[in-house]
């Protein structure tokens, strides 16, 4: 395993092979626990058993991914931003959510998005803690009326080009699409400040003009989005349209927070490239025999963001 490994970090890899958890930012994980179980069919998998994500009630899936619902205080208002994250459906149990959504009283967006994959999904809702959540419609090996798996998540940073670095080279990822770059975005951008195109957040801005010019103060553009992809599913990567206070430099293990999952090889390979970049990491750290992962190493990316790589038990 490890001479595999090896070979996919010359070539620019890291044998990532999917988002193997979530953990998302809640007041009170047991409400919260009972909102994802009730109305989107996820199964009660215990409390606190995930090490660093503070007090948490974990979720899991059919496609045997984990969501941990971890106790947070004060956490910045995202609703406007491209941050999200989004789990796969078939379409009947896309409409059975949409209906026990409905039915407490909790209220459906039909955004649009950019990326092609999921021009077809429109099933977008706030959960009760404000985090924004997305139903995309997929095949499922096991169909039912609640959600397969976590499709993608989307984070938010300050600069793009520091970002392509870091998802592109230090963990090895593959740009699945862009957006943001080209005229044709632009043009898009106009329909939508026109009140004709109802896009997700975090997809369109208005920039302010330095000066005014023929009577306008400001533009609509299509904000940057780059999608990476992570075995079956992606990382969405949208550029920042307003500033908000990173967790403090010395923490590396946090909440909200990526868990990618990959071969206890693999958190070596990454860490050594951490090293390389002098970006600061924890790890691998290793797990007792009661976490569902063996290892796990800890770092943020250049947005301040929480990520955490780690080994299946028994890997």
């Amino acid at each position: 395993m490890t001479a595999a490994l090896d070979q996919q970090a010359a070539a620019g890899g890291l044998a990532i092979e999917s988002i193997g958890a979530l953990a998302v930012a809640v007041a009170d994980p047991s409400a919260a626990r009972d909102f994802y179980c009730r109305i989107l069919g996820g199964v009660a998998s215990g409390s606190d058993v995930l090490p660093e994500c503070r007090s948490h009630e974990l979720i899991r899936f059919p496609a045997g991914q984990m969501l941990a619902l971890a106790r947070a205080g004060n956490r910045p208002d995202l609703s406007e931003t491209g941050v999200h994250q989004a789990y796969r459906a078939t379409a009947g149990a896309a409409e059975a959510i949409a209906g026990r959504l409905q039915s407490g009283g909790i209220q459906i967006r039909r955004y649009r998005e950019d990326r092609e994959a999921e021009q077809g999904d429109r099933l977008y809702f706030f959960d009760p803690d404000g985090n924004r959540v997305q139903i995309v419609i997929r095949d499922a090996a096991v169909d039912g009326e609640g959600i397969y798996g976590i499709d993608h998540a989307a984070v938010q940073v300050p600069d793009m080009l520091w970002a392509g670095h870091f998802y592109g080279t230090v963990l090895g990822l593959e740009a699945e699409s862009r957006f943001g770059l080209r005229t044709a975005d632009h043009a898009l951008a106009r329909v939508w400040a026109a009140g004709e195109d109802d896009m997700a957040p975090g997809t369109r801005r208005l920039d302010k003009l330095y000066m005014t010019m023929g009577g306008q103060n400001e533009v609509p553009r299509t904000n940057m989005q780059v999608y990476y992809t992570v075995g079956e599913g992606v990382i969405g990567v949208y550029l920042a349209t307003a500033h908000f206070q990173e967790p403090p430099e010395d923490q590396l293990a946090g909440v909200p927070r990526m868990i990618l999952q990959a071969p206890r090889a693999a958190l070596d390979i990454a860490a050594a490239r951490l090293e390389t970049e002098g970006r600061p990491y924890l790890g691998p750290v290793p797990h007792p025999a009661s976490a569902p992962f063996s290892a796990s190493l800890y770092f943020k990316d250049t947005g301040g963001n929480f990520f955490e790589i780690c080994s299946p038990g028994g890997s």
